[in-house]
């Protein structure tokens, strides 16, 4: 409804001098308050004027802090190598599998040449047991850990005293009683090694690194290997097909965590080797029947740490050339995920990734520098992007080292609640 032109008659003019006043006042008003503005926006608050407690250089204004919990520098990787999986064939007469399999509920029968043999740590465990030359012979394949330990994260690198070990409580567990003089050719290592599988673990410390890792690994093998296979970035084969050798990459971390895969709750140290093998890429060396015989080594006496050791060496100086990066973020995960995104971006070179208030910048800059120890005030430069990236070559090299635990075995057998 439109005003009356009554009313606007009444209304008292504004006089022009007020008018005059008025216009000339506004681009000054307008002047101080962008100058106010551009104050603020220049002189930070006090919260981000604190210097760093490193040493400022001219080219670097704003430096990584060293604040994180567990820097790389400190970090003790957990080592492990050891014997796995063995295949052997023993002298010794026996009944027929079926018979053998007849109300032994420590033994599943598959087929008329084949049984499985349970661990006495569980009945998920199992040694395959194959009939060879008329009931002439055993081929027992196992892993030697895992039968008689209920795990296969540690162990030992002797052959010959596990190995015996091992087939006795095949036996026993089959309720098979072999002669006195076929117990007398085992005691003495009359028998033949078909299979031998030496693992190495690389621990990584942290789910990305760990992640970076296999994605680098499986670029070098696929590009260097001649029969190279995978399975995602989980698993890695150089030569799984060949009937002499194979080397196996994968997470050990996401293999126990599959189903029937898990550890039995009476393994000893079990939470202590669950928390310790978290992060960690396993290499099996698998050397089958051709490979064993043409290095003399089908003969369980014949076994040399220490030339096993340097067997797998050679494979760790070949995959040390792996090329790549990867964050040096430690405790990421328990940023939010656009804090995460952001910083990955930062730390990638985008100076305008926390583009923020100064209130949410001085507060995300906190919550970072305490969980991190990754100060993101002020421009990347080369040198700050350097420190806040790792090279995978370096991941793959600190996290490797050769330990066996033959001062646990007994324990470890025993089943012991460490």
């Amino acid at each position: 409804m439109k005003p009356s032109t009554r009313s606007r008659k009444h209304q008292p003019p504004i006089p022009s001098r007020t008018l005059w006043s008025a216009h000339a006042l506004l681009p000054a008003k307008s002047a101080s308050l962008a100058s106010r503005r551009a104050h603020k926006l220049i002189e930070p608050k006090r919260a981000l004027q604190e210097q760093p407690a490193t040493p400022v250089k001219p080219s670097m204004r704003f430096p990584l802090a060293t604040m994180v919990a567990k820097p790389v520098v400190e970090w003790t990787p957990f080592f492990s190598c050891l014997i796995d999986t063995v295949a052997v064939v023993i002298d010794l007469r026996h009944k027929a599998l079926w018979k053998i399999a007849q109300n032994n509920p420590n033994v599943t029968r598959k087929g008329s040449y084949q049984l499985l043999v349970h661990s006495p740590f569980s009945s998920k465990i199992n040694a395959r047991v194959f009939s060879r030359e008329k009931g002439t012979k055993l081929m027992i394949e196992a892993s030697i850990p895992k039968f008689l330990t209920g795990q296969n994260i540690v162990g030992v690198e002797d052959l010959f005293e596990p190995c015996k070990q091992l087939i006795f409580a095949v036996l026993e567990q089959m309720g098979v009683v072999p002669t006195d003089t076929e117990r007398r050719k085992l005691q003495r290592g009359r028998f033949k090694m078909t299979r031998v599988d030496y693992a190495l673990h690389c621990d990584c410390g942290s789910p990305e690194r760990a992640a970076a890792l296999m994605a680098a690994l499986r670029s070098l093998i696929f590009a260097k290997a001649k029969d190279a296979s995978a399975y995602g970035i989980e698993c890695v084969y150089a030569g799984q097909h060949s009937s002499r050798w194979t080397l196996r990459v994968y997470r050990k971390d996401l293999e126990i965590k599959k189903r029937g895969r898990g550890l039995p709750a009476n393994v000893y140290g079990r939470q202590f080797l669950l928390d310790k093998v978290q992060n960690c890429a396993r290499l099996e060396l698998v050397l089958r029947s051709p490979e064993l015989k043409r290095l003399g080594l089908n003969d369980p006496l014949a076994w040399n740490v220490a030339d096993a050791r340097q067997r797998m060496q050679m494979w760790v100086d070949r995959l040390s050339t792996v090329t790549g990066t990867v964050p040096n973020v430690e405790c990421i995960d328990e940023l939010t995920s656009t804090q995460q995104l952001k910083l990955r971006a930062w730390l990638g070179g985008d100076w305008t990734a926390f583009m923020d208030s100064p209130t949410t910048f001085a507060t995300t800059r906190k919550v970072i520098l305490e969980k991190t120890g990754i100060d993101i005030r002020g421009e990347p430069c080369v040198k700050l992007q350097r420190r806040a990236m790792l090279c995978i070559r370096a991941v793959f090299q600190q996290g490797i080292g050769f330990k066996s635990y033959e001062d646990k075995w007994t324990a470890l057998c025993a089943g012991l609640n460490g």
